[in-house]
């Protein structure tokens, strides 16, 4: 006879958990009616305020100083870009006990195909799901520490949300805030979903190591290592790599412009790439960061005629244009379709949790 039962989804797994942890007598309060995280904190990446004081640590110019340079017009036919790569992730409240909120979080990754005709697909085998706990691991918490132990026990992932807190956080022998736990678990998830990504582009870059260079990937988000025929595109930027008049020449980009290249000196602590902004869309009577993206590529793309070419690449892609999202001047339309094929994943993951 054949099983029709549907596999459990994390959904179902949570409600188990909740029953687990009554049966053992642990008190706590169920918040699983509350928004996912992603919501209360606005989709933002990269939680937290920024340090006051925090300056730009410097550049290193590639093709002289920081200058506003057009980019050349190509049909997208002549794009060598053919991969998207891209991550979505939903954080949920699960429980608090005593001071502790404990959240649960599902991360889903792919990479997209879009072959000649332009029809996209996820390529085989690139599709990654994970699912993860996230609770702060705190001393003198016995109910907190049986908790965790009973989801172990259950197959689940436990996240300790503390291990990136700053060291004043971790020393002063209390927990921070209930507010800052929150800040910090959607860090953790983010974390969490970079780890998929990170393992599909490394991947994908040792599959292409010593081919030629006809197919280029597309990252959504920082390229957080030098892949080879890679492209980060970074649709929310913080960090002030460019300060003073050439934060002006920025800026001031018109559509189809980018500025001239340059190196952080801060990411030599991370990934080494060539860096530049490019601006996708006319931004007159708009916020000035309207339609600008932060193109990064390997530290071996270094002429201009390289770094023309990615430009022109990355804007052929700017039609057909994603206007239902309200990012649609900064999210290319294929990503968009990623972006929802991967929701639907996690979707299905989360149906029959009391929030969503």
């Amino acid at each position: 006879m054949i099983d029709r039962t549907p596999p459990e989804n994390f959904a179902r797994q949570a409600a188990r958990i909740g029953a687990d942890w009554r049966e053992l007598g642990i008190g706590f309060a169920d918040t699983r009616r509350s928004p996912a995280l992603e919501l209360h904190f606005g989709g933002a990446n990269g939680i937290g305020p920024r340090p006051v004081g925090q300056t730009r640590v410097g550049v290193e110019p590639l093709e002289g100083g920081i200058l506003s340079r057009p980019t050349p017009r190509i049909n997208q036919g002549e794009s060598r870009i053919r991969c998207f790569l891209d991550g979505a992730q939903r954080t949920l409240r699960f429980a608090r006990i005593g001071l502790a909120p404990i959240f649960a979080t599902v991360s889903a990754a792919a990479i997209l195909d879009r072959d000649e005709d332009g029809r996209c697909t996820i390529r085989p085998g690139t599709l990654r799901l994970e699912k993860a706990w996230l609770a702060p691991h705190l001393p003198d918490a016995p109910e907190l520490d049986a908790a965790i132990d009973r989801v172990r026990r259950r197959g689940g992932r436990v996240v300790d949300t503390l291990a990136h807190a700053t060291p004043a956080e971790r020393d002063t022998g209390a927990p921070p805030d209930y507010g800052r736990l929150e800040e910090l678990a959607l860090a953790a998830a983010q974390r969490v979903r970079e780890e998929l990504e990170h393992d599909l582009l490394q991947s994908w870059s040792q599959g292409h190591a010593g081919l030629g260079d006809d197919e280029w990937l597309i990252v959504d988000g920082r390229l957080e290592f030098a892949a080879r025929n890679a492209i980060g595109l970074v649709k929310n930027f913080t960090e002030p790599l460019l300060i003073g008049a050439d934060a002006e020449v920025l800026l001031g980009l018109p559509a189809r412009h980018r500025t001239t290249a340059f190196h952080s000196v801060e990411q030599r602590r991370r990934a080494a790439t060539t860096l530049w902004y490019l601006r996708l869309h006319d931004p007159t009577g708009r916020d000035p960061r309207h339609g600008l993206v932060r193109l990064e590529a390997s530290r071996d793309v270094q002429r201009t005629d390289e770094i023309d070419a990615i430009s022109s690449w990355v804007l052929a892609e700017r039609t057909p244009r994603a206007t239902s999202d309200e990012r649609w001047a900064v999210l290319l339309y294929p990503i968009h379709l990623l972006e929802r094929a991967l929701k639907r994943q996690i979707e299905g993951e989360c149906r029959g949790w009391p929030a969503s």
